[in-house]
């Protein structure tokens, strides 16, 4: 059976791999394309020249699903996660990108690879963009709701409640200081732009770096009302804030950076699991199908994969 069908998943992040594991381990031929140059989508780390490392995406995974907190507890057994008893959950060691860098192995993924136009094509499904041109028998969309709408056109009849969905976008500021600054706290929860202050180099197997990192993400309004500033002004603006929390002198203040995540996390949900055309062989799902955590975006990757699997 599986060796016929052939899926092609638009999205590596947690919702994409979870849903290419399962279809995987059933013999069904997979195929990932993801825009990003890496993987993981907002399970992410940001690198730096100077051998700096930010968890700059989601900060660590919470679990109430007793599978998922299994999943996270093999992670850790094999060595590429680690709990964080701070927050009382897990991350990824050294970075918070090893863990969707662990689920992926095995996988065909294909990365810098953005897909642009998506169309029937008689049984199938035809992918185009740049450097692509692949066929498949079913699609399954793992990307935000607005870029899932976009790629399938405002006509078609799953753009309805995929407008229906809304986002939170945020601010994220990443800052190393001189290893001298004060270090009052390890986390932090306030307001405005230091909703979240963690300190990124406290985490499990994050010790070898020459700085202390900190990482300072912003409420969703501040976000909002900040969100087109050029990432120079944001890391301008947020990164003496921090310093007056801490305590700590300008001097001691080495590198400032900023991103912003339009689709940070999810405010309004579908409220299901994912959106199915059975007749076209398409699914669309993701963290904003139920909920903003990643423990939700692979709850939906495995119910899409369980749904197409039931059609095979």
């Amino acid at each position: 059976m599986g060796e016929q069908v052939r899926v092609a998943i638009i999205g590596a992040g947690i919702t994409g791999i979870t849903c290419a594991r399962a279809l995987v381990a059933a013999g069904l031929t997979v195929t990932l394309f993801d825009k990003g140059r890496g993987i993981g989508g907002r399970l992410a780390t940001r690198r730096t020249d100077g051998g700096l490392r930010f968890d700059h995406g989601a900060q660590y995974l919470p679990a109430s699903d007793p599978e998922f907190a299994a999943m996270l507890g093999g992670l850790v057994d094999a060595g590429d996660a680690a709990p964080w008893p701070e927050a009382a959950g897990i991350v990824g060691t050294p970075g918070m990108a090893q863990i969707p860098r662990a689920l992926a192995q095995g996988l065909d993924i294909r990365s810098g690879a953005m897909v642009t136009a998506l169309r029937r094509d008689g049984t199938g499904w035809h992918l185009g963009g740049e450097g692509i041109d692949h066929h498949a028998d079913r699609v399954v969309l793992a990307i935000p709701a607005p870029q899932a709408r976009d790629l399938l056109g405002g006509d078609h009849p799953l753009a309805g409640p995929l407008a229906q969905v809304r986002y939170r976008a945020n601010i994220t500021v990443m800052v190393g200081l001189d290893p001298a600054a004060p270090r009052p706290f390890v986390t932090h929860k306030g307001q405005d732009a230091l909703a979240w202050v963690a300190q990124d180099s406290a985490k499990p197997g994050r010790d070898d770096q020459p700085l202390t990192t900190w990482v300072v993400q912003a409420a969703p309004d501040y976000s909002m009302h900040h969100i087109d500033l050029p990432f120079a002004d944001l890391a301008q603006m947020i990164a003496p804030q921090l310093l007056d929390l801490l305590g700590a002198d300008p001097a001691h203040l080495h590198h400032a950076a900023a991103h912003r995540w339009l689709y940070s996390q999810t405010d309004h949900a579908l409220g299901q699991p994912f959106l199915a055309d059975d007749a076209a062989g398409l699914v669309v799902g993701g963290d904003w199908a139920l909920g903003p955590l990643a423990e939700t975006g692979w709850a939906s990757g495995r119910a899409m994969a369980a749904h197409l699997l039931a059609r095979a």
